[in-house]
């Protein structure tokens, strides 16, 4: 029987948890014996994740969130204020080791020098949310595994990545597989070193079990008799629903009778509730909070709107293709690759001016 181990951060509903889903539904778990690692065993989707599956806490990350995610000029000036002179001194010449080199490599080295290699051996181990330093890390340095794949979720050229230690790291995979052939095409350029390593695996998405839970789901229950316009997906700046509130605005101001939903928590959803309010939009913009089977709206809506900055393969697109409604998107990578074949689609720039040009096609 083949070991697998797949390492996440989470649990969430988000599309790279949706699209591990997917993949975990094509493998035999009568054949493969699953191990999941989670950096934080929480999330929506973590009850969907099959009894057979064995579950690990890959607890390495929450302890150093500080000196990961804070500047490293401010963790040295907290360290000498603690009196932490040596520690002080290591992470100012990583620090300037960074600065030379572009590269973190050595401040995770340094970072995780205490942490244990997993006691078990696998046959296979899958980076599966990256690129991620933490992830990518791990599974290079401290997961035994005959094979070692790399999985690329979306447009490297659109969200930061250390370039030094990826192109280090990502020699040790056997394969790179990346969701769309647009994502891989700007991979390849920043790493052609890597560009016989890479090979586009689409994400999964079943279209039966899709329409199956749209018959379980929760639907609209506000009688509106306008046009109903719906996002679903984490509410986030990348995700676009700031420019979504903006069009929104202007198809209230041409008349159109519109109400937009909007499925999804996240850090920008308060701030995206206050925009709604400034722009008067009480009435029309509504947030429905983050749902786990959200294919009932998807088949109720009239058009559906994915706004957002940058994706790979973006699930919440895949699984609306399911249902046979209008779809307007913005021009990410790979949105043309999913629509190339749906004639009832329009692809805009990301601006709120061509978003309400896009859904005024439809309205």
């Amino acid at each position: 029987m083949r070991r697998m181990f797949f390492l996440l951060s989470s649990m969430n509903v988000g599309g790279v948890e949706k699209a591990f889903l997917g993949l975990l539904s094509t493998i035999s778990l009568e054949e493969n014996e699953v191990h999941v690692g989670l950096v934080k065993r929480s999330g929506g989707l973590l009850g969907q994740l099959p009894k057979e599956v064995h579950i690990h806490d890959v607890n390495v990350y929450h302890q150093y969130w500080r000196l990961i995610n804070d500047p490293p000029l401010w963790n040295i000036k907290a360290l000498i204020r603690q009196w932490r002179c040596w520690e002080a001194l290591v992470h100012l010449l990583l620090y300037v080791h960074f600065k030379l080199t572009g590269s973190r490599l050595l401040f995770y080295r340094y970072l995780l020098r205490n942490e244990p290699m997993m006691a078990e051996t696998f046959d296979v181990a899958v980076a599966f949310a990256g690129p991620s330093q933490m992830i990518d890390y791990y599974i290079c340095n401290k997961v035994r595994a005959k094979e070692k794949y790399g999985w690329v979720h979306f447009d490297i050229s659109r969200f930061g990545i250390d370039v030094g230690m990826t192109r280090i790291l990502y020699r040790n995979y056997k394969k790179i597989f990346i969701v769309s052939n647009a994502a891989k095409k700007v991979f390849d350029e920043k790493f052609p070193e890597f560009k016989d390593k890479t090979e586009v695996r689409y994400n999964i998405v079943s279209k039966e079990q899709v329409m199956r839970l749209a018959k379980e789901g929760t639907s609209f229950a506000d009688y509106f008799t306008g046009k109903r316009i719906l996002t679903v997906g984490r509410v986030s700046e990348e995700k676009g629903q700031r420019e979504a509130l903006k069009a929104l605005r202007l198809l209230i101001d041409k008349g159109y009778n519109v109400r937009w939903y909007f499925v999804g928590g996240g850090k920008d959803l308060a701030y995206c509730e206050s925009m709604a309010r400034e722009l008067g939009l009480e009435s029309n913009a509504v947030f429905l909070g983050e749902q786990l089977n959200p294919y009932a709206y998807m088949q109720d809506c009239d058009i559906y709107v994915q706004p957002s900055r940058h994706e790979g393969f973006c699930i919440t697109l895949a699984e609306a293709l399911c249902f046979n409604m209008p779809i307007v998107c913005t021009d990410f990578t790979g949105a043309r690759e999913q629509l190339d074949l749906y004639p009832n689609s329009r692809v805009t720039d990301m601006d709120a001016e061509s978003i309400a040009k896009g859904i005024e096609d439809f309205v």
